[in-house]
């Protein structure tokens, strides 16, 4: 019999509506099911399994990504988080089932297109080593707001959900500078930049604004935002301006003047200092040097379950 591990993270804000008897039930009899919770067991391997289930936000799901998107294995994804934006992408219509009238041995998922991303080497030689490449599920992104995905209160998501994040609106409202040189290939752009992101998926932090997206494509996307020219009160009524833009008007052509975007299979972005990221809602420190980008298809077959 075919062996699934179940993984669900404790400190998901919706993690209370999921348990590993749902799991078991909705996947059917077709698995020997081993139970993993996070953090309380610490760190879990794929090794032996064919198949995971995995309970969680979408930091959850990088985590796991990171480590199957090389495997063939299945992986079945609960959306247990707060926001859930992965969960919520387009790309999935096709692959979201609910598949416990049938089980799941009698359906497949598909692969997906991931970011990868790998920073600064310690050596300048080339290599086509994939092992030290890092996966996140839909947004790599840095500058204004986007440190709110890994700083809200983990209690607070657990008791307000959604409103844990706006909290933290009117604290990350400030103009960043990031001093960056990034080179899609074709085009080149350096200067200072208040946000940079590496996007595949149609919405990010709640907003439906990538109009561009194409669940069919193994690109992604870059959307970058320069910097205020001035600082204080008139540099927050400028920055209001280009973000309006991005996130409530919405992005469709590319662009290249205050607002980037670009239609990317990968970039590279130079940092002349430490960077924080947010990926999937985690915080991943870039240290100074080239951070490379590419977009691919994974290994492993995926299955959004958002019906348990």
């Amino acid at each position: 019999m075919k062996k699934c591990l179940i993984i669900i993270n404790n400190i998901a804000g919706k993690s209370k509506r999921i348990s590993f008897e749902k799991v078991e039930k909705c996947l059917g009899p077709d698995f020997c099911y081993t139970h993993f919770s996070l953090p309380e067991d610490g760190e879990y391997s794929l090794d032996g399994f064919d198949a995971v289930a995995v309970c969680g936000g979408d930091g959850t799901l990088g985590a796991l990504l990171d480590k199957a998107c090389l495997r063939d294995i299945e992986v079945f994804y609960f959306p247990a988080g707060t926001l859930n934006d992965r969960a919520k992408s387009k790309r999935y219509e096709h692959a979201k089932s609910d598949i416990s009238a049938r089980g799941a041995g009698e359906h497949s998922g598909t692969p997906v297109v991931l970011g990868k991303f790998r920073g600064a080497r310690t050596s300048a030689a080339p290599t086509e080593d994939e092992s030290d490449k890092k996966v996140f599920s839909y947004v790599l992104a840095a500058g204004s707001f986007t440190p709110i995905g890994y700083e809200a209160n983990i209690g607070l998501k657990k008791k307000l959900g959604v409103l844990a994040y706006i909290l933290q609106i009117l604290k990350e409202y400030r103009v960043h500078h990031i001093p960056a040189v990034i080179d899609c290939g074709d085009k080149r752009y350096e200067g200072d930049f208040t946000l940079i992101m590496a996007l595949k998926s149609p919405r990010c932090f709640g907003f439906r604004f990538n109009r561009d997206f194409d669940p069919e494509s193994e690109s992604g996307h870059l959307v970058a935002i320069r910097s205020p020219k001035h600082g204080g009160l008139l540099g927050l009524i400028a920055m209001f301006f280009p973000f309006f833009r991005v996130f409530f008007i919405g992005l469709k052509k590319e662009r290249d003047g205050n607002v980037i975007f670009k239609r990317i299979n990968s970039c590279k972005i130079l940092h002349g200092e430490e960077t924080a990221y947010c990926r999937d809602g985690d915080r991943y420190d870039a240290q100074k040097g080239e951070l490379e980008i590419c977009f691919e298809k994974s290994k492993c077959k995926f299955t959004v379950i958002d019906k348990y």
